[in-house]
């Protein structure tokens, strides 16, 4: 029987980002995932381990038994995402197989300026955006915001974008838009890459998911909406206090071509950034159908997150994981 790892974030009460206090619980929903987990231990054999020092004493005693970690940690360890990756690095040390973003793409999904620059060589249609960083000319700066339609968006150019979005983060002006450059940095504690991004009003957003392998001949898409705030913000990742069904809903796009058009470019994306076993998008149709990439999750908390969200929208309960499990151990 194949040895399975499950690295997961264990329940806290809070998790402090730099300085920025987030309300929730924790970045896994121990007691749902371990019923998915419990539909699988006749398949394989699962262990559960918590992302702390204590693990990595585990993977170095034991990395020759180990077939698979289900990687849900990628941002570190012990809530600390100065150790961004950590784990990552370590199962490619240790020539261990894992799950979700490997290690020759680290830097690519942390630093969304690279990612974004990616996908405009690709042709991919993007908002347009306006990079701010660290010693940028601020009259040069202003020329290209207001060289965008307004409003725009603020958010940062790391992982986890969308962890300092609120009402603030929509900006009318340059002013506006300064002034939420200097509070994400105060949040922040250091001058990091900023996005300012045309904010497409009319637009709907949606979230796809992508499972499995190209070299396994087995990946399939999933799509959801999301609604009906402006934009995906943290609070729609707290699902410890608010419910799945305010902020998601059933795909409505009636053209069935034209999904299947956006979701195989999708898929072909995943091959190119080496994504290995699933992947989430997060992106946006206007009124006129056409399409704009706002994000690639490499490694998604799909433990809290997408088991609920596209377990109901699509019967598959218990059958995500195990898919993903599958077509890793194959490839």
């Amino acid at each position: 029987m194949k040895k399975i790892v499950v690295l997961f974030y264990d329940k806290i009460n809070n998790v402090k980002i730099y300085d920025f206090e987030l309300p929730i619980e924790g970045y896994t929903d121990f007691e749902d995932f371990q019923k998915e987990l419990d539909l699988l231990k006749d398949r394989y054999d699962i262990l559960m381990l918590d992302a702390h020092n204590k693990s990595i004493d585990y993977f170095l005693q034991n990395k020759d038994q180990i077939d698979l970690v289900v990687n849900l940690a990628d941002n570190g360890y012990e809530n600390n995402f100065s150790k961004n990756a950590f784990f990552i690095e370590l199962f490619n040390f240790l020539a261990i197989k894992f799950t979700g973003r490997q290690a020759n793409n680290v830097e690519f999904f942390e630093r969304k300026d690279l990612m974004l620059f990616l996908f405009d060589y690709l042709g991919i249609n993007l908002p347009n955006t306006v990079m701010y960083y660290q010693g940028i000319d601020l009259r040069f700066l202003e020329e290209k915001v207001k060289a965008l339609r307004s409003p725009v968006i603020v958010k940062m150019g790391i992982s986890g974008d969308s962890l300092l979005l609120d009402e603030n983060s929509i900006c009318n002006s340059f002013k506006e838009v300064m002034e939420r450059i200097e509070y994400i940095e105060n949040i922040l504690g250091q001058k990091e890459i900023i996005l300012i991004q045309e904010f497409i009003e009319d637009a709907r957003e949606y979230t796809t998911l992508i499972i499995g392998n190209d070299e396994c001949n087995d990946v399939k898409a999933f799509t959801i909406q999301v609604t009906p705030k402006k934009f995906y913000d943290f609070e729609q990742k707290n699902y410890s206090l608010l419910p799945v069904e305010q902020f998601y809903k059933r795909c409505d796009i009636e053209n069935s071509q034209l999904l299947k058009n956006i979701e195989d470019k999708l898929s072909d994306l995943k091959l190119i950034t080496n994504c290995k076993d699933y992947v989430r998008y997060d992106w946006l149709l206007d009124q006129d159908s056409n399409f704009f990439l706002l994000d690639l999750n490499a490694n998604p908390s799909f433990d809290s997150e997408l088991f609920k969200l596209f377990n109901d929208f699509f019967s598959i309960k218990g059958r995500i994981l195990g898919y993903i499990i599958n077509s890793a151990l194959k490839r």
